[in-house]
């Protein structure tokens, strides 16, 4: 039993138990000697806006150990990226075409929460329902306090945030985000039905953005409308409204959900690009959204977020192992992060320029470099 006020000690402390924060988590448990407190918010018990997960992604599963788990996972297959992109037909880019098999559609609770389970298998200490509150720092380290034993706290060496787009923990610590758009997701799920939706992705342009729709793997169908939150703030509390003129804009989308039912409330989330500078600092790396988030168009979500946790888990290592060789750490890590998103940059215009229906109105005039975007 710990004296009351005599902190719990672990290495690293990960606020966030997102894809980023237990890649973090699985790398240190996996690869290297040092303990792990994983911090998450919620119970993974709440509906969270799935994504395709390219079959690229599966190395990374493989390297943090839980690959053959997630094979296991009956994920719904998915075979192909449809778009109604540029002009009102459907095109398909098919997976087989990859040479690395089919992706998949994710129940991301369910994905996350599996991720989590693992690294707790592994070794970590993970705490739900709670929330990194306080930070201070230490001669060598840090002083940690959670929202739910404000009283109990945890000494740690070092910090990695991995609280998505708010970075907060980034933040407090007093770096800046800055963002380059005011995309905004407007989600809502279908029921199951006897009429079943074909097994792909569809992402379909409008004048108001696009529509992104999927099926998950229990029957139901998650659509998704992507928008600028002045374009929401506009509408004032008639989303359904706003959805509702919005599908009437996009055939394909409005056909593959038919007749089925919506369940539950329309959910508003940021999806914008940001970036966080900086990204990592003495005793702490911020990893996965919270280091940067990328419009969803661009398909850097989970496959960015192992990635960046992997290699945040790498620099917390660096620096306590060798902090000799820190400073030259952070810097590639910092270096590589701008790299990413300096070509995320390029590749977001290349896309939005392909459609140019819709030039004249203000979503896609943003995007295509003919007016400001914040």
């Amino acid at each position: 039993m710990l004296a009351a006020n005599e902190p719990k000690i672990v290495d690293v402390v990960i606020a966030g138990g997102g894809p980023a924060g237990c890649a973090a988590a699985l790398t240190l448990l996996r690869h290297t000697g040092l303990s792990v407190m994983l911090v998450e918010q919620t119970g993974y018990g709440q509906d969270k806006v799935g994504e395709t997960l390219s079959p690229a992604v599966l190395p990374l599963l493989d390297y943090l150990g839980v690959g053959e788990h997630f094979r296991q996972g009956n994920f719904a297959p998915s075979h192909a990226f449809t778009a109604a992109w540029g002009d009102a037909q459907v095109s398909t880019r098919d997976f087989l075409f990859t040479g690395r098999g089919h992706g998949w559609h994710l129940d991301r609770a369910r994905f996350d929460a599996g991720l989590a389970n693992a690294a707790r298998s592994f070794g970590a200490h993970l705490v739900l329902g709670a929330r990194v509150r306080q930070v201070h720092r230490q001669a060598s380290g840090w002083t940690v306090k959670l929202d739910n034993e404000p009283d109990q706290p945890i000494w740690c060496r070092y910090l990695i945030d991995a609280s998505g787009r708010s970075a907060w923990l980034g933040r407090a610590l007093g770096a800046k985000t800055v963002q380059h758009d005011r995309l905004v997701g407007v989600s809502a799920y279908f029921a199951a039905s006897d009429t079943p939706v074909e097994s792909s992705s569809l992402v379909e342009a409008i004048s108001l953005g696009w529509w992104y729709s999927a099926p998950i793997p229990d029957g139901r169908t998650v659509a998704v409308l992507m928008t600028d939150a002045d374009v929401l703030q506009a509408a004032h509390c008639d989303r359904p409204m706003l959805w509702k003129s919005a599908l009437a804009q996009a055939p394909n989308t409005r056909l593959r959900l038919g007749e089925r039912t919506l369940t539950g409330e329309l959910h508003v989330w940021p999806a914008h690009s940001q970036q966080l500078q900086p990204n990592c600092g003495n005793g702490w790396v911020a990893a996965g959204d919270a280091a940067a988030a990328f419009d969803p168009l661009s398909s850097m979500g989970i496959g960015y977020a192992l990635s960046t946790g992997i290699h945040a888990a790498r620099l917390a290592a660096s620096c306590i192992d060798r902090p000799q060789d820190h400073a030259l750490q952070q810097a590639a890590y910092a270096d590589d992060i701008q790299r990413h998103v300096e070509e995320y940059q390029t590749l977001k215009r290349s896309y939005y320029n392909v459609e140019t229906r819709y030039s004249d109105q203000p979503f896609w005039a943003r995007r295509q470099g003919n007016a400001e975007v914040i």
